[in-house]
């Protein structure tokens, strides 16, 4: 079935997107002015010496807002000005004080390590919550319509039936929970990935969330990709990025799916299925997590699948909050539905989509894929002699990975040789029996 690695992101369709404006005042901050004092306190403690225009664009707010703060904080007595370091005015036309150089002093080197011992986050001001839940609503709402020919193109780097792609179709459109299920190594994953490209225009995520006080940090490089494209002045708070992919296995943890916070830097990080939201969240190997079981996950996002909001815990606040769910999640299992979860919970999740074993024809359109990709000729002969010998013959059923995994061997096996690569009868035999475990074997 499935073959290669999803090809690279195609690039992201030009859609007309809501750039979050630029605030031209603390109150349009959302955020308290003195936590905005604090952050910019600890940043010069942890920083030393900066120029006002490097603050500024450390916590991502105008340099307007943050030269309100610095002279309230050198009219405490908590910071100075060393001079202008850099002459002239500030591209944007901001003030000389953009230039000059502040240093924090010893009562607010004293004020700062207060600070830390409740709150070491020095990072980007976060955007308020209620604006998060507002625009994270916003972004969810995709009117495109997709239909067999834009999936076909979306899945194109995949060996894939159209009987199975009029059956995934609908569930992308309806925006529903998927379960993917059926034999290994048929591209399970790699289908779920090729989703992703799909789901819509780039979003905007912000850097970090203020909630009840406390911080939590949102933006991860890991499932957040920035795009690279030229865009008009915007709150810097949020980053344009590409719909998130939060990919998690069998080393899923319930904590995972809460707030996690860090007793010794006294802030929290967001949950994953929070990072994904607008995106993808896949579960891959479902049901072989080892602290987590089927049943477990599905009770934990049951609410937020069927409610479309999820609560996180603020455990220092004493409190919870609700967030959206707009995540399209999808459940990988190479396990028998019926063995993980009984019907009542199968029916919340309202698309099931079986991928099943490569044909021989697919089988083979899966080669000519590998062998082109790696510059290696195809021979229909060997590989038609291949699927004799060790898939007739002892019954065993075709994958759509073992051709990319049969090839690699014959590659490793050619270059230990000196000899050119090839796909030969002898260089496939040797792959195949570093590769089958035949259960009838005498080998010990």
């Amino acid at each position: 079935m499935a073959v290669l690695a999803p090809a690279a992101p195609a690039p992201s369709t030009a859609a007309p997107i809501a750039f979050p404006p630029v605030p031209t005042s603390v109150e349009e901050t959302g955020l308290p002015f003195s936590f905005i004092c604090d952050l910019v306190l600890k940043v010069m403690y942890f920083n030393g010496g900066m120029l006002g225009r490097q603050i500024a664009q450390h916590i991502c707010l105008p340099f307007a807002l943050v030269e309100t703060t610095l002279k309230f904080l050198a009219d405490e007595g908590y910071c100075g000005s060393t001079g202008v370091r850099m002459n002239g005015l500030g591209s944007d036309g901001e003030s000389i004080v953009a230039g000059m150089q502040f240093l924090i002093n010893t009562a607010g080197r004293e004020r700062a390590r207060e600070l830390i011992e409740l709150n070491q986050y020095a990072g980007p001001a976060p955007v308020t919550i209620e604006v998060y839940n507002t625009v994270a609503r916003h972004q969810a709402r995709i009117d495109a319509v997709l239909d067999r020919a834009t999936l076909r193109e979306a899945f194109s780097s995949l060996v894939l039936p159209d009987t199975f792609i009029d059956r995934l179709g609908p569930a992308l459109n309806a925006r529903q929970a998927v379960f993917l299920y059926g034999p290994p190594g048929n591209g399970k994953t790699s289908i779920a990935e090729a989703c992703a490209r799909i789901l819509g225009p780039p979003l905007f995520v912000p850097k970090a969330l203020y909630v009840h006080g406390e911080v939590i940090r949102f933006f991860d490089p890991i499932h957040h990709l920035p795009v690279e494209r030229n865009v008009p002045a915007h709150d810097r708070r949020w980053t344009l990025t590409e719909r998130p992919v939060v990919k998690v296995g069998g080393e899923l943890l319930p904590r995972m799916l809460d707030l996690g916070f860090d007793p010794v830097l006294g802030f929290y990080e967001a949950s994953l299925q929070l990072k994904a939201n607008g995106g993808l969240f896949l579960v891959d190997d479902f049901g072989r997590q080892q602290h987590m079981g089927a049943r477990d996950l599905l009770n934990r996002l049951i609410v937020p699948l069927e409610k479309g909001v999820d609560y996180l815990n603020i455990a220092r606040a004493g409190t919870s909050v609700a967030v959206p769910f707009t995540n399209m999640l999808i459940l990988s299992t190479n396990l028998r539905p019926h063995d993980l979860i009984d019907e009542a919970f199968l029916r919340r999740v309202r698309f099931k989509v079986l991928v099943p074993n490569p044909t021989a024809d697919d089988y083979k359109a899966i080669w000519r894929r590998v062998c082109a990709k790696e510059g290696v000729a195809y021979n229909d002969k060997v590989v038609a002699g291949l699927m004799d010998s060790h898939y007739k013959r002892h019954n065993r059923a075709l994958h759509g990975a073992h051709p990319r995994d049969l090839l690699n061997h014959i590659l490793a096996a050619a270059r230990y040789m000196g000899r050119p690569a090839e796909l030969s009868d002898e260089l496939l035999e040797l792959a195949t029996s570093t590769y089958f475990v035949e259960s009838d074997g005498q080998d010990w």
